[in-house]
């Protein structure tokens, strides 16, 4: 997820873009099904750029701290993705009921 740089007093914190603040929080989105369509092809983009991070950083482990690392990352924004598209399958889960 693309985040910006935001300088409090001397320390770095990170907060999201206004128009990603709704991948935080997908049911609180008013769904229209223009919206919906949105939030499914979000998640599915998510999921595969996720998941080639992962299979290529599974190929390319050599041993070395840095391997390990971006293993480790790859797993970690796999693990998000697929949370939150879990997350929007709920959210429109409960508008269609």
């Amino acid at each position: 997820m693309t985040t910006t740089i935001v300088h409090v007093g001397f320390a770095k914190t990170t907060s999201l873009y206004p128009e990603e603040h709704e991948l935080m929080a997908p049911e609180q989105v008013a769904l229209t099904p223009q919206r919906a369509a949105q939030l499914r092809q979000k998640a599915s983009q998510w999921l595969t750029r996720a998941q080639k991070e992962l299979h290529d950083a599974i190929f390319a482990r050599d041993g070395s701290d840095e391997s390990l690392d971006r293993y480790a990352s790859a797993r970690a924004e796999l693990d998000s993705a697929e949370a939150w598209a879990l997350r929007v399958a709920e959210a429109l889960g409960q508008r269609r009921d």
